[in-house]
C-alpha cells in the first residue's frame, strides 16, 4: 500500500545513509544454494579476532533483512560487514548488492534450491553472479573450482575483471587446495596448501560440505 510504501522508503533511505556515513566499512557478501549461513559464520570467526565484524543475524539475507541489520545492528566502530545474500528470482542480489555495495563476494556452490522459481539450474547460476559481477574491479571474489557452474560461467559469461580465489578439495589447480582429509568423532581436520606452503585445520564440523564452507 502506499503507507507501506513510504514507511519502506523512510527505512531504507536511513540505512543507506549509514552506510554512507561509514567510510572504513567494508562489505563481504555470501551467497550460493548452500552454506551460506555456515560460511557466513566461519568467516566472522575468523575476521572478528582483527577486525570489528558484523555478520547479517539469523537468515536476514533479503532487502529487507539487510536493511534491519544495518539499521538495528550495525555499529559505527564497525570494520567488517558480513551480508548473507538470499534469493528466489532473478535479480534479487543484484537488488542487494545495489544498497550495500560489496567489495568482496564469495559463492559457495550452485545447487538446485529454489527450482520451482528460478526454474533452471543456469537461471540460479546466473543470479549468484550478480554478486560477483556487481564487485568493484579492485575488489576480490571467493569461487568453488570442483563447482561446473561456476568455472562455466567464469569461462565464459563473467563481465566483470575482478580479482578470483579459486577453492577445492584435491584440485591442485584451486590457489586453496584442501587435503589430507580425516574425519572422526571429534570432528574433521585437513590441510590448506597455497602457494606451496601447507596449513593444518581442525574443527568440530563434520563432512565435506564443512571443508568447503
Amino acid at each position: 500500500t502506499p503507507v507501506e510504501k513510504i514507511v519502506y522508503n523512510y527505512y531504507f533511505r536511513k540505512a543507506k545513509n549509514k552506510l554512507s556515513d561509514m567510510n572504513r566499512l567494508k562489505v563481504v557478501g555470501i551467497t550460493g544454494s548452500y552454506g551460506k549461513t555456515s560460511s557466513k559464520h566461519i568467516l566472522n570467526h575468523v575476521l572478528s579476532s582483527k577486525y570489528i565484524t558484523r555478520p547479517t543475524p539469523k537468515n536476514l539475507n533479503t532487502p529487507y533483512g539487510l536493511m534491519i541489520t544495518i539499521n538495528n545492528y550495525l555499529d559505527c566502530f564497525d570494520e567488517v560487514l558480513i551480508a548473507e545474500m538470499g534469493a528466489y528470482v532473478n535479480g534479487d542480489i543484484k537488488e542487494i548488492c545495489d544498497f550495500v555495495r560489496p567489495k568482496y563476494g564469495i559463492i559457495t556452490v550452485i545447487g538446485e534450491a529454489h527450482l520451482e522459481t528460478f526454474k533452471t539450474r543456469d537461471n540460479i547460476c546466473q543470479t549468484k553472479f550478480e554478486l560477483i559481477e556487481s564487485l568493484p574491479e579492485d575488489g576480490a571474489c571467493v569461487l568453488n573450482l570442483d563447482d561446473p557452474y561456476q568455472v562455466n560461467y567464469v569461462n565464459n559469461s563473467l563481465k566483470n575483471k575482478v580479482k578470483i580465489l579459486w577453492i577445492g578439495i584435491n584440485n591442485s589447480e584451486a590457489l586453496f587446495n584442501a587435503i589430507n582429509i580425516k574425519c572422526d568423532r571429534k570432528g574433521t581436520n585437513f590441510d590448506i596448501v597455497y602457494l606451496d606452503n601447507e596449513y593444518h585445520v581442525e574443527t568440530k564440523l563434520l563432512g565435506l560440505h564443512n571443508v568447503y564452507n
